[in-house]
């Protein structure tokens, strides 16, 4: 199973760092939804920090590993199983989409109309993108761990598909993302209304974009 492996490995980002980047975005009272908030580490840094924040994945395992998360530190708050290719039946100030979630859709208008329609005027859209440098950059890459647990993990890159072979307790996960140039994603959100900001991320092989509803 791929989402217990991806908990693990997620577990040495700088969660700190990240909420740091992007608090100048960020109210107090806002009300925040992590979308594709996976085994909830980020949500967890939102909560520590006393904003009001709930968390949507597509994964029903990702969110169960949420909820312990979120039990383990002695926090509460909403979690809901959702694909952002459907209807966000929810109206909140800021929607974070952090860790490439949107380079998991094959087409992102449908995903950024939602997005829109759920947030409040003035609402923020903040997620981060890969460059398209990592078609290159990555193809070919291969990594094998023996500690804390043994995988090995292949990325095979075609035009604007990167594709991710994971190989972890004698099951094999295949998981596409695709990079599309920055201008297709700004195009998309300017024609729905946003304004687009785009800034360097923490995580050099990303931008960061805050797109405003206004």
């Amino acid at each position: 199973m791929f989402e217990p492996l991806y908990d693990l490995l997620m577990s040495d980002v700088d969660y700190e760092a990240l909420l740091h980047e992007v608090k100048p975005y960020l109210n107090k009272h806002d009300l925040m939804l992590d979308a594709g908030c996976g085994s909830g580490y980020f949500l967890v840094e939102l909560l520590k920090a006393g904003y009001h924040a709930i968390g949507i994945d597509y994964s029903s395992v990702m969110l169960s590993l949420a909820e312990q998360r979120l039990r383990s530190e002695g926090l509460m708050t909403k979690l809901y199983e959702h694909d952002l290719r459907h209807p966000i039946h929810a109206e909140v100030d800021v929607i974070f989409a952090m860790f490439d979630v949107m380079n998991y859709f094959r087409g992102v208008k449908g995903v950024f109309k939602h997005c829109y329609q759920a947030l409040y005027p003035g609402g923020r859209l903040i997620f981060d993108l890969y460059h398209e440098d990592v078609l290159t950059e990555y193809d070919g890459y291969i990594e094998e761990e023996d500690e804390p647990t043994s995988y090995r993990w292949e990325i095979r890159c075609d035009h604007e598909k990167m594709t991710h072979y994971v190989d972890h307790q004698n099951e094999r996960d295949i998981i596409k993302q695709y990079i599309y140039p920055l201008s297709y994603y700004q195009e998309i959100l300017e024609n729905l209304g946003f304004k687009v900001l785009v800034k360097p991320s923490i995580d050099p092989r990303k931008h960061l974009v805050i797109a405003t509803k206004e």
